[in-house]
């Protein structure tokens, strides 16, 4: 059976609107081009969910520490690699 996408009326805060349109843009230069806007806002929406998956599993006290926590890391000073190996064991 083939999937089928749910068409949905969405109202979204302006300055969220601003930032799924800017995402839409791929490429430079001759290759430039748009992606289509339900692709754009599926994926954004997939990663809404699987953050919130998570925040269910962790509870909200340990999620939003881990959230402050991700966002005063400077990712490009750390080794995602090295990182990974760590917490895999």
């Amino acid at each position: 059976m083939a999937s089928k996408r749910v068409s949905l009326n969405l109202r979204v805060d302006p300055e969220k609107y601003a930032i799924l349109e800017e995402m839409r843009s791929t490429g430079f230069g001759l290759a430039e081009t748009q992606r289509t806007r339900s692709d754009v806002y599926n994926e954004i929406l997939g990663y809404g969910v699987q953050t919130n998956m998570l925040r269910m599993d962790m509870g909200d006290r340990e999620f939003e520490r881990l959230w402050k926590l991700i966002h005063k890391i400077n990712w490009r000073k750390i080794n995602i690699e090295g990182l990974a190996k760590f917490v895999e064991g």
